[in-house]
């Protein structure tokens, strides 16, 4: 079962998501400001999400007598009293570690073990409420806490499995969001008693579970993160030396700059249980595969034998296992000697006898190529979206009519074999790709009198590179210069807003720009251009930086003229079909209910098989109210 997710300032939390990564300061500053700040620069250094920190209010937790003289009690009050009135911070420090933690770009997380610290971290706002193991079944502070509606963290150290079902019923009833921790409260607790299979049974409960760990070293907090811990919390020190209880079972800063390393990579490898083929692969599948061919001529109503199919190259039709379901079935049209198989051919697309698209309130559309163009507008779209190539120029393409259709031209992505980039640091391809522009506005100028409406011309901006960071920027002065060169005059120029790993050539590129939600809206308030939102592309980079992609659809929402609608898988898995990627279309698409404008749904391959992939997409859109 896969657990639901929650979102701490922004960033998705569950067990489909990146790891969240929290590094326990807790007391380990003991005292110190400067040191405080120290190790929140060590945090950040290592990569992690968030810092957290504990607040106490002392009188709130003991008698007064304990505190003022701790030496009348038990050996262990002896020892941890004098402690925690040493280490705790002024109210004051908290309200500026906040603000340093907010500066190192670092959500700030802290564990109130009262009313009155609760009250004052919600206060100075905090990302997210963590609650300790010994307070798991303080129900009273639970409630308290949780009606303040912040994200609690809960770990379950110490506790029965009664008292763990018990505290999660009360958090599900009060509505707040929230995950659990499996956790031994122990220090250290060494490998034979960290017991990690317990993190399979709190998924039962069906919240992001976590690893808060006392272990000794990274490999345990590694092996919780495989085994779909959404959140890793360990104790950060500058010195495992230092006086205090929690240094010796902390990581120092070079340890946890290594664990988080190993959990990102981690993260990558395990990716998830859908089976998606990367692009590399289906390409190389066409060229290597093998597909069901027909071994002569087949009029349509011909009823296969196993002698009139024969396996043979591309793999770009019905794969040989399908062999046994294609015998028997009656084909619906003509074959040629030697063209392969459809899916359609064993599937036929059922026709509802509504028109497609009939439902939808926007201008929804189709892509083409010039060679598909007449089969695609057979369907009637509202708008047709033709995607060029380089060589496409040299083709004698004329209109056979004039259409009730808005037309669409995307720029071509490869120049003289190199990509696209208006964003160049070469004056080359820069001023090549201006060119390309340019030449796509003219046939856009050509062809708009057999079309409705002002034509709009779609280009990349480019920023792409195989290893190199590149200067942000410097590419922005480029794409600016770019745009004064570009001559839109007659069309509705639009920019894509582009993808963290991209794939091209065979391989994955590198994004550098136009990729994040505020930078995307800055540079469109400060030129006056509009964009073409690829739901893909941004699903893509919120995956990467672990952003809430509805915040990113919220930002760009006043600049979109244009919509390319696919689902997205992982980091550079883009163009899947609606539903079978990482997307949650119930949780995006209200936020679009209201666009009348122009769309398209861009799943790759998606034009094969007549259209089959577009049509499919198409019907899965329609449930919702756009």
């Amino acid at each position: 079962m896969n657990s639901k997710k929650i979102w701490i300032n922004n960033k998705a939390i569950g067990e489909d998501c990146p790891t969240y990564i929290v590094a326990e300061i807790g007391i380990n500053h003991n005292g110190s400001l400067a040191l405080a700040r120290k190790l929140i620069d060590a945090a950040r250094d290592a990569g992690v999400d968030g810092v957290k920190f504990q607040k106490r209010h002392l009188l709130s937790l003991y008698p007064r007598d304990m505190l003022d003289h701790p030496e009348k009690y038990e050996q262990q009050f002896q020892y941890m009293i004098p402690i925690l009135k040493s280490v705790e911070l002024p109210e004051a420090d908290m309200v500026q570690l906040r603000a340093y933690a907010l500066e190192k770009e670092l959500d700030f997380l802290c564990t109130p073990f009262d009313k009155k610290s609760a009250d004052f971290l919600e206060k100075i706002g905090i990302h997210a409420f963590k609650i300790a193991s010994a307070d798991l079944n303080n129900l009273d502070l639970l409630a308290h806490i949780s009606a303040k509606g912040l994200p609690m963290i809960v770990s379950t150290g110490m506790s029965y499995r009664e008292e763990i079902g018990k505290t999660i019923d009360l958090l599900k009833e009060s509505g707040v969001e929230f995950a659990i921790l499996h956790c031994r409260s122990a220090y250290p607790v060494w490998p034979r008693e960290v017991n990690l299979k317990m993190i399979n049974w709190l998924k039962r409960y069906d919240v992001p579970v976590g690893y808060s760990g006392h272990d000794i070293g990274i490999v345990i907090p590694l092996v919780a993160a495989s085994m779909g811990a959404s959140i890793i919390e360990k104790h950060i020190t500058l010195d495992k030396k230092m006086a205090g209880p929690d240094h010796k079972i902390s990581l120092e800063a070079f340890e946890f700059k290594r664990m988080v390393r190993d959990i990102r990579i981690a993260d990558l490898a395990m990716a998830k249980e859908d089976r998606f083929l990367l692009r590399g692969e289906v390409l190389n599948r066409e060229v290597f595969g093998k597909s069901l061919t027909a071994k002569k001529t087949l009029p349509r109503g011909t009823v296969l034998t196993r002698e009139m199919i024969r396996v043979k190259g591309p793999g770009k039709g019905l794969s040989p296992t399908s062999m046994d379901d294609l015998v028997g079935t009656k084909i619906s049209r003509d074959i040629g000697e030697g063209e392969v198989f459809l899916e359609t051919d064993l599937f036929p697309l059922v026709d509802s006898g509504a028109p497609v698209g009939a439902d939808f309130k926007s201008q929804w559309g189709l892509i083409a190529r010039f060679s598909d163009f007449h089969e695609m507008m057979v369907f009637d779209p509202k708008v047709i979206e033709i995607h060029l190539a380089e060589k496409d120029f040299q083709l004698a393409f004329t209109p056979r009519r004039k259409y009730s259709q808005h037309l669409v031209l995307h720029v071509a992505e490869y120049l003289d074999g190199k990509l696209m980039d208006l964003c160049s640091s070469d004056e080359g391809i820069r001023s090549g790709s201006v060119a390309l522009v340019n030449q796509t506005i003219a046939l856009a100028a050509e062809l708009a009198p057999f079309f409705q409406g002002v034509p709009k011309v779609i280009a990349h901006p480019g920023a792409m590179s195989l290893n190199a960071k590149l200067d942000k920027a410097q590419l922005k002065k480029a794409l600016l210069v770019s745009l004064e060169e570009i001559n839109s005059l007659g069309v509705e120029l639009l920019l894509e807003n582009l993808p963290p790993y991209p794939w091209y050539f065979g391989g994955a590129w590198k994004g550098n720009f136009f990729m994040d939600a505020d930078e995307i809206a800055m540079f469109c308030r400060e030129t006056g251009i509009h964009i073409v939102f690829d739901t893909s592309h941004a699903a893509l980079y919120c995956n990467a930086k672990e952003i809430d992609l509805c915040h990113f659809i919220k930002t760009v929402r006043p600049y979109i003229r244009h919509i390319h609608m696919g689902d997205a898988y992982g980091l550079d898995g883009e163009g899947i079909q609606i539903h079978e990627g990482d997307m949650d279309f119930d949780r995006i698409m209200p936020l679009l209910s209201d666009y009348r404008g122009s769309w398209v749904p861009e799943i790759w391959r998606g034009h094969q098989n007549n259209a089959r992939g577009f049509l499919i997409a198409l019907e899965r859109m329609g449930k919702y109210n756009f």
